[in-house]
């Protein structure tokens, strides 16, 4: 899986369908507080590729099985809300004054209106799904993944700046912030376009390996990748006191003296660029980022086997390549 993946192919199969999307967005963030709107929009439009609800549908149609129709735009619409909605709160939690290269909300309407705002949202998508009386599966579905999100963002916070935690813990961070939430997007959309429970399944650990694939990508990306491509400052998980994979991976293979002064190195109040940059050619020269590497493109294999039950078509394709661009973005 080596090919780069442009996002415009994946979701070709679905292009007007998340039109839909888009407009159904826009009409539900219509608010007679106009600074609620102007707030909400702030995020929800600020470019972001909707893979989300793209998952969704291009599950649902996948199976070839139903003609989507307004309810799995509106469940799609939702799903990118929730979405948004996390963004807001995680730029609020990690204090950060710009997302994808602009200015976050937090940063143009202060913490007060963008957790308030990153609330709307949420109780948006409750209310969108709630309006389709077929729609309770989706809502328990979506309730406890929403769940699960705030208890990984809790996760995260309690052990941050702890090298000592094992694998174990990261995973269970990521599958909880990022994982579950993309599983179920999937099974979502395949329930919506008549999956049977055993085919819901197969969707919902596509979705779960994607999620881990993306997640241990974009650790990658902010060691290692372009922040004119990432939209932020290379090591800021470092600077945040992040402890992700490969620092993980590179810990449990040195020896106790690389380690002690490691540590040290890395809990220095300021870290420069040059710290950064000093902490990666470490990891490489560790094996840790090879070994990440290895870890997230496991992941993406396991996804596509995962769908190998579907048949042949456009949106199988393109679900396909949504499994190779989760990784395509680190090399």
């Amino acid at each position: 899986m080596s090919v780069k993946i442009a996002a415009d192919a994946i979701i070709a199969p679905i292009h007007a369908e998340l039109d839909a999307v888009e407009a159904c967005m826009s009409r539900e963030i219509l608010s007679e507080i106009r600074v609620v709107e102007a707030v909400s929009g702030h995020t929800l439009f600020a470019g972001g590729k909707r893979l989300r609800p793209a998952a969704a549908l291009l599950c649902g149609n996948a199976l070839d099985r139903r003609k989507l129709d307004e309810r799995a735009i509106e469940a799609a619409a939702a799903v990118e809300l929730i979405h948004m909605a996390s963004l807001m709160h995680d730029d609020v939690v990690d204090d950060a004054g710009a997302r994808r290269g602009r200015p976050t909300a937090g940063a143009v309407y202060g913490t007060g209106l963008t957790i308030l705002a990153g609330d709307y949202l949420l109780a948006k998508s409750i209310h969108i799904l709630a309006r389709n009386d077929q729609n309770l599966n989706l809502i328990r579905l979506f309730a406890g993944v929403t769940v699960g999100m705030t208890e990984g963002e809790v996760l995260q916070a309690s052990v941050s700046g702890d090298i000592t935690i094992p694998v174990s813990t990261y995973e269970d961070v990521i599958e909880r912030k990022t994982a579950r939430f993309i599983a179920g997007c999937c099974e979502a959309g395949g329930r919506i376009g008549g999956a049977t429970e055993a085919e819901a399944a197969s969707f919902r650990m596509y979705g779960h390996h994607i999620g881990m694939a993306f997640q241990i990508a974009d650790d990658l990306l902010d060691l290692t990748g372009d922040p004119e491509q990432t939209g932020k400052p290379i090591g800021t998980d470092l600077r945040d006191g992040r402890v992700t994979l490969p620092l993980i991976y590179a810990l449990e293979t040195m020896d106790d003296v690389s380690r002690d002064a490691f540590v040290q190195a890395l809990g220095r109040d300021t870290l420069t660029d040059a710290d950064i940059a000093d902490v990666v050619d470490i990891l490489k020269a560790q094996g840790a980022i090879a070994r990440t590497w290895n870890a997230a493109r496991g992941h993406a294999a396991c996804a596509q086997d995962a769908i190998g039950f579907l048949p042949e078509g456009p949106c199988k394709a393109a679900l396909l390549m949504l499994a190779e661009y989760s990784i395509s973005r680190h090399e």
